[in-house]
């Protein structure tokens, strides 16, 4: 009986036990497979990770691609306006030079006629009686302390036009072109190596030689006078670039663009006074250029000048 009671203990303790297991193998077997879902379900996460990241880098490469195109559109563009801005200065320069040529040819036809008159006229006898006649009438007209009939007005009215239109160009002021001279003096800096200050207008050339019926001498020299007398003597001559005068002052000390003002304000200064000296009607415009316009358009010359 005792080994019976044993080995139905060791059943019952056997079967316990194989129960247990298997409970436990079954409790394994829902954890393996809820791991093997989370494991499914994280590979799904991944592969929508991954195929968003795959988009996102087809949408940076895009967007490189479409950076690297702007760039060399933009440097395109850049490039398109430096020539257009360097071309547009050139030739407005050069129409200033080709229209100050046609005011300085009216200027010297004009006063070349107007001395030739006078030389024929000091050369005739009776000049100096007539001009004394003028002289009288014109002193007797602007005496406002003696009354003048309107008769007698009248009758020296009429013989002060008669003598005008005999020895005209011995008492009444040089003739003057109609048109007018407009010139555009543009001024910057230039920056590659030492800071120096330019200015450059479009003036015609000057005859060889030249004379008191030249006007783009007269120009030239009445804003070299100009420079020197605001500047000082030691600026350097102004020298011709294919057909354009050149100013040139380096900076120095002196921040450049204040140079440049400086100098652009004497050169104006002088081609006015040397326009209203000649009796000729002026216009100028004053523009700033970028530096980099100007390297391209005035490289650095030859400071003898001119």
């Amino acid at each position: 009986m005792g080994l019976l009671k044993d080995f139905l203990r060791i059943d019952a303790d056997r079967r316990s036990a194989l129960a247990t297991v298997r409970q436990e193998a079954q409790s394994h077997r829902l954890r393996i497979d809820e791991l093997g879902a989370e494991a499914r379900r994280k590979r799904d996460e991944i592969g929508m990770l991954e195929e968003e990241l795959r988009r996102l880098a087809e949408d940076v490469a895009r967007t490189e691609e479409l950076l690297l195109d702007l760039e060399a559109r933009r440097e395109a563009h850049d490039r398109d306006t430096h020539e257009r801005k360097v071309d547009a200065v050139r030739s407005g320069l050069a129409h200033d030079r080709a229209d100050g040529y046609r005011i300085a040819e009216e200027f010297r036809q004009l006063r070349s006629g107007f001395e030739g008159e006078r030389a024929r006229l000091l050369a005739e006898a009776d000049t100096g009686r007539m001009m004394d006649n003028f002289f009288q009438i014109e002193a007797f007209l602007k005496d406002t302390g003696t009354p003048i009939p309107d008769a007698a007005r009248k009758a020296l009215m009429k013989e002060r036009q008669d003598l005008m239109a005999r020895i005209g160009p011995l008492v009444a002021p040089p003739p003057a072109p109609d048109g007018v001279f407009k010139a555009t003096v543009v001024y910057s800096t230039l920056e590659e190596g030492e800071p120096t200050a330019v200015v450059a207008v479009g003036l015609p050339d000057e005859a060889e030689p030249s004379g008191p019926h030249d006007l783009a001498a007269l120009l030239l020299y009445g804003s070299y006078a100009s420079v020197v007398e605001k500047i000082g003597p030691g600026v350097p001559r102004p020298r011709r670039a294919d057909g354009v005068v050149v100013y040139e002052q380096p900076a120095g000390s002196r921040p450049a663009d204040e140079v440049a003002l400086d100098l652009f304000l004497a050169v104006e200064d002088g081609l006015r006074k040397a326009a209203a000296a000649a009796g000729v009607p002026c216009e100028l415009t004053g523009v700033f250029l970028e530096p980099e316009i100007a390297s391209a358009v005035f490289p650095r010359g030859d400071a003898r000048g001119i």
